[in-house]
Order: structure tokens, then C-alpha cells, then sequence
């Protein structure tokens, strides 16, 4: 998952840049060796590249910058490789790489992959806390307990965390790109990584070719607060079960249920004895209003999941956790493995302090999470240290570089209206949407096979997206075993 905006448990919840001087980054503090990483059946260069932690002041403490290059499978690769930016924020690239490595097969043909944990996560000076991969995701539920243990966090972090922020990341991804000896390069940027690679396109275009934006989220909008498009993504499930003869009939109550199991768990949270999906052992599972909206908000990132939701959310209201369970152990199983700590330096610093007052009011009144996200988030970033982004961060970015924007039609947290927001400011882009996806287009559909295309030339003449729209309409589980 993508963009995570919630704690975990609680997680199922510029003034200008400084420009780069050459001479901060001394050639011998780069490190490239073939090395081998898990899961990834090839070769391929680690890498390591030391810059100073702030930018600003080249002579202050280093931090060591972890990427890996994948090479291209040509023997004369393209001189111009993808750098690809990930999401979160507080997603380590390099743990992700394997995935990457077979989505980008087509480009890796005639590109190697140039893939970096972003300062803050995996081994570029992780600002990770302990429950970042621990926790019980039946039994735990939110709690002040568990924003006081983020916060603790926070005060055990040794570093400046002024410096952690997607500005000083964009220089270190350039730091890379020279040390590398790339004279230009290609970006995808999937959801924070989008917006990434939007500060990127503003501070650093003379050596960008061509850009790709997934899941877009443009730097003048504000994340935090997402009961809004988590709101529009549910109704339109709604909308489309509705206009199914045979969904319509399973789940007539489909809204009323919903809302019922919201208001009970509100005034008094389930615990009941389970068991474990995994294995089969006695479990306790406690949910609340807040675990249960954060579930169903998940399972509606992707359209294979999406598709069990009628199910999962009729079975609960008549007293079958089970399903649900079912979706709960996703979390478990596939953690997005987002660094708790970067992702609330950047979230409480970048976005929460330009929450409006109008936003505040959409947030209350949405239907499906009210403002439960956004008090999770708000509760943790009143007290999280502070730094401020550079003035000009969440003006709209303007260019020239060739752009292709993808967005999905079902997406519950960067709709197809920031795609075409971002989109107003670049005059060499195209916007795509895939109106039966959701989260991300990378996964979910041809889109690989499109940005290879656009790679070629930088142009859309080439783009074949007629294969966006022949996914089927989403097709829900009628009973247990999916529509049979």
C-alpha cells in the first residue's frame, strides 16, 4: 500500500532548493559492488554514497545514501536510465526492488533501474520505531498508548530531523545521479513518490528527460485528511453494486450495514475469540470504529480486493468476522513496510500545518471515516518536532519535460482530479485514467507497457492505451467463494 496515512497498528491508518555543489559529494564516498539481493534472481550493483545530512552546510555530518542499480538486460544499455521514487512517504526503495525489477521488465531491456532508499527508511539512516514491524493486528486497536510510543520515538531519534524532508531527499537522489556519471535520467514516481518527483521537476529539470507520475499527488494538495476520496471511492462501490442485478440482490443493505457496524463499534468495540487465519491457533481480535474503517479503506487500494468488500462488510454486520479477518491478515502478511518515523516528519511538517479550515469541515462531514483519520494523524503531529518546508513547496510545479500522469478511477486516496491538477502546470503532459482501478496503475494494469513506450521517444504518439479501458467492471463475491 501506498501512501499509508495511518499509525500502525494505528497504520492500517521551498524558499528553493539548495543547489547541489559538485564538491559536497567527494567521488570516494561512493560505494558500487555486484552483490545479490533477496528474491531478485540476478546480479546486480549495491551501492552506498555518503552526503551531508544537511545540505546546506556541506561539511555537516554525512549519512550514507543506500540504492542498487539493476542492470539492463541489452548489452548497449540506453545512457539514460529509470530512477524510480516510491511511496509512503517512509517506503524503503531497495526493499521493494525485487517487485520493481519485474513490473520494469520491458523497460529493463534497453534501461537499468536506479532504485534508493530515500533518506529516513531502509539503510539510508532508517528513522524507524520499534513497532514499525511488530504489533498484533487482531488484538491491537487504536489507543493513546500507541500515539504516546510514535511520539517516544520521536524523541529518541538522534539525528537532525529538520533535515528529513522531501527537499533534501530530491538532492540526494541527484547526489546519486552524479555520482552515478548520468547526464540526464527518467523518473517514475508512484504516490508520495509522485510528489517526489514533482519537487524534483521544479528544483533540478535540466537533467530530467522524461517523467512518469502514478497515483499522483501534486505538491499544492494536502494529505492527512482522506476521508474525502476514501468517501468517493466507497460510494462508487456503492454505486456499482447497486447497478449489478446479482450484487444488488446479495447485499440490498449494503450502505445500512456499513453505517450499523460503524455505530456499534463506535459505542462499544468487538472483542471476540478467533481463529488465526494463518495458524489455525485460538486468537483474540478486538476491533474498533477507527480498525474497521482503515481495513475497508485499505482493501479498496486495489480492484482484487475491492471486488471481496460487499462480502466481507454483509458478513461482519451479521456477526461473521471472518472475512474480515481474512482482509485483516493482509496487513499482517504484506506490510507495506513504511518507517513510522519518516513518514510523520514529512506528514505533520509538510502537509498538517496547511490543513484549512474548509478542508476540516469536508473531513466532519464525509460518510464513510468522518474526521478519524485526520484526529489520528493531527494527535501525533501536534506534538511531533517541527521544521519548516521551503516557502514555495506547495506552489503548483510548472514544466516543460515530458510528463505522463496515470491515475485509477476507484482510487481512494489521490483521485484522478489531483492527476488532472498536477497536470494544469506541465505543458508537455497527457493524463491517463483507468476508470475500473484503483491505487497505483502499475499494478493493477497495461501501464508498465505504456511507460515503456513512452520511454522510447519521451512522446505519446507512441502510447498504445486503448487496454486502460478493457478491464471488465468490477465483478463482486456473492458468498465464499467468490461469484460461483
Amino acid at each position: 500500500m501506498f501512501f499509508s496515512t495511518v499509525l500502525r497498528p494505528i497504520s492500517l491508518v521551498l524558499l528553493g532548493l539548495l543547489s547541489l555543489a559538485s564538491s559536497a559529494v567527494q567521488a570516494h564516498s561512493l560505494s558500487l559492488t555486484p552483490c545479490f539481493i533477496d528474491e531478485l534472481a540476478l546480479e546486480v550493483k549495491c551501492g552506498s554514497l555518503n552526503v551531508p545530512e544537511n545540505w546546506q552546510q556541506a561539511d555537516s555530518r554525512q549519512i550514507s545514501l543506500n540504492f542498487v542499480v539493476i542492470p539492463a538486460i541489452a548489452a548497449n544499455a540506453e545512457p539514460d536510465p529509470l530512477f524510480v521514487l516510491v511511496g509512503g512517504p517512509g517506503q524503503a526503495g531497495v526493499e521493494l526492488a525485487p517487485m520493481l525489477s519485474r513490473i520494469f521488465h520491458r523497460v529493463r531491456q534497453s534501461r537499468e533501474l536506479i532504485i534508493i532508499d530515500q533518506r529516513g527508511t531502509g539503510k539510508s539512516s532508517p528513522l524507524s520505531c520499534d513497532d514499525d514491524d511488530s504489533g498484533d493486528v487482531y488484538a491491537d486497536i487504536e489507543s493513546n498508548a500507541m500515539v504516546a510510543n510514535v511520539l517516544d520515538c520521536a524523541n529518541s531519534f538522534t539525528v537532525d530531523l529538520a533535515q528529513y524532508h522531501t527537499n533534501n531527499a530530491v538532492l540526494d537522489f541527484d547526489a546519486v545521479r552524479q555520482a552515478l556519471g548520468y547526464q540526464q535520467i527518467n523518473l517514475y514516481g508512484i504516490s508520495y513518490g509522485s510528489r517526489a518527483a514533482l519537487v524534483y521537476m521544479r528544483e533540478k529539470p535540466q537533467v530530467l528527460r522524461s517523467v512518469i507520475l502514478d497515483a499522483v499527488v501534486p505538491t499544492q494538495t494536502v494529505v492527512g485528511p482522506v476521508g474525502v476520496q476514501a468517501t468517493r471511492a466507497f460510494n462508487l462501490l456503492l454505486s456499482q453494486c447497486a447497478a449489478l442485478a446479482d450484487c444488488q440482490a446479495a447485499y440490498p443493505h449494503l450502505a445500512a450495514d456499513f453505517q450499523k457496524i460503524k455505530h456499534q463499534l463506535a459505542a462499544e468495540p468487538l472483542t471476540a475469540q478467533i481463529l488465526h487465519p494463518v495458524t489455525a491457533q485460538p486468537t483474540l481480535l478486538k476491533v474498533d470504529e477507527l480498525k474497521f474503517i482503515s481495513v475497508i479503506h485499505t482493501q479498496l487500494y486495489s480492484r482484487a480486493t475491492t471486488e471481496k468488500l460487499p462480502f466481507i462488510i454483509s458478513q461482519f454486520a451479521k456477526g461473521n468476522y471472518l472475512p474480515f479477518v481474512g482482509a485483516l491478515s493482509q496487513t499482517e502478511q504484506t506490510s507495506a513496510g513504511i518507517y513510522t518515523g519518516l513518514n510523520f516528519n514529512i506528514l505533520c511538517n509538510e502537509d498538517m500545518p496547511r490543513v484549512t479550515e474548509q478542508l476540516l469541515v469536508l473531513e466532519r462531514d464525509n460518510s464513510f471515516a468522518g474526521d478519524k483519520f485526520f484526529r489520528s494523524v493531527r494527535e501525533v503531529c501536534q506534538a511531533w518536532p517541527k521544521f519548516s518546508p521551503p516557502s514555495n513547496f506547495s506552489a503548483p510545479v510548472r514544466s516543460a519535460i515530458p510528463t505522463l500522469l496515470l491515475s485509477g478511477g476507484l482510487d481512494p486516496i489521490t483521485p484522478p482530479s489531483w492527476g488532472k491538477l498536477a497536470a494544469n502546470g506541465l505543458s508537455n503532459a497527457k493524463h491517463y485514467v483507468a476508470k475500473q482501478a484503483g491505487h497505483g496503475l502499475i499494478t493493477q494494469t497495461c501501464a508498465a507497457t505504456m511507460i515503456n513506450q513512452f520511454l522510447q521517444h519521451s512522446s505519446f504518439t507512441d502510447i498504445d492505451a486503448a487496454c486502460l479501458n478493457q478491464q471488465p467492471q468490477v465483478k463482486y463475491w456473492l458468498n465464499i467463494n467468490g461469484n460461483r
